[in-house]
């Protein structure tokens, strides 16, 4: 319990200090028009476009990987379980 407790509290003050920093609305800034956090440059919408394509390539890639080698398991364990059955 008292480590929940320790975990939701840290979790809190980390949320309250990037609050403080208006952290929020620099990512969002960052996420829609490319502004790069602290400076007044921002980011051509074609390069974000293609770091968007890369990071979306990146999850599936991660996703489908893992929906594979968990069917990849599931059938071999079918066919080892059917052998020494």
């Amino acid at each position: 319990m008292k480590k929940a407790l320790t975990i939701t509290f840290v979790v809190l003050s980390a949320i309250i200090i990037l609050d403080s920093f208006n952290a929020w609305h620099a990512l969002a800034m960052f996420y829609l028009a490319g502004e790069i956090p602290g400076t007044r440059t921002s980011i051509n919408p074609n390069t974000m476009l293609s770091i968007f394509a890369l990071l979306i390539g990146f999850v599936l890639a991660r996703i489908g990987n893992k929906a594979i080698l968990s069917l990849f398991d599931r059938v071999s364990f079918k066919r080892s379980h059917n052998q020494h059955a």
